[in-house]
């Protein structure tokens, strides 16, 4: 929720300094108004989508492709990672099948996962900072996506992190990575830690493809 409602306080202090100047300029103001607006419609998305998942809805069902989505969530978190001087990287397979899935809730774990990996490495002032994104096909025919960071590596209470309100930040809500793995299970897939070689730490979540959700439909049906 922080990222769009930030994001809007920002365009909407743009707009009125826009506004105010000797000779307001309209078109920028105007501009800066149309994107407090997408924001805003954004941070109401998530909250749907949200109590959607706590109601045990169905998600909103669509055709993505899984390198957009990383692409999208990249480009809105790239200016938290230069405050850190943490560096992004992306090694996205080509031709990946499209899965099915909600955008948002989706676009909703990419950022979580990538907001815990810099805030494992923002005050780490060892080594290199580098958060890593892959996405690549298993040979289960799944999509497999792993956020790798260069931090301060699991906790000792690894085993507890996906439980809701269990956090090890001093600010944490603890519902980051359980609403995480909320989604990806809905979605039918899984989503699971581990620790980075040679240091940080791994989080990695599998999606079923296109073409594998619907053979499941197939089996459910006349199985």
């Amino acid at each position: 929720m922080n990222q769009p409602i930030a994001a809007a306080g920002t365009d909407a202090n743009t707009c009125l300094r826009w506004l105010t100047r000797e000779h307001p300029d309209l078109n920028e103001a105007r501009e800066a108004a149309l994107r407090v607006v997408k924001d805003a419609a954004r941070a109401a998305e998530i909250i749907s989508r949200i109590r959607l998942l706590f109601q045990k809805g169905v998600p909103q069902q669509e055709l993505l492709d899984v390198n957009e989505v990383i692409r999208e969530i990249i480009v809105l978190m790239s200016s938290e990672a230069t405050r850190y001087s943490i560096s992004l990287r992306t090694e996205a397979a080509a031709d990946l099948p499209q899965v099915i899935g909600d955008r948002v809730q989706l676009q909703q774990v990419m950022m979580n996962l990538i907001i815990n990996g810099i805030d494992a490495m923002k005050d780490d002032a060892d080594g290199t900072r580098e958060l890593r994104i892959k996405s690549q096909r298993t040979k289960n025919e799944e999509i497999l996506v792993s956020v790798n960071d260069t931090g301060i590596g699991l906790p000792s209470q690894a085993d507890q992190m996906f439980k809701a309100f269990f956090t090890t930040k001093p600010h944490g809500t603890g519902m980051g990575l359980s609403i995480s793995r909320s989604i990806v299970e809905l979605h039918g897939g899984r989503l699971w830690a581990a620790d980075n070689s040679p240091r940080g730490a791994s989080f990695n979540f599998t999606l079923p493809t296109k073409v594998e959700a619907h053979e499941c439909e197939r089996g459910d049906r006349y199985g």
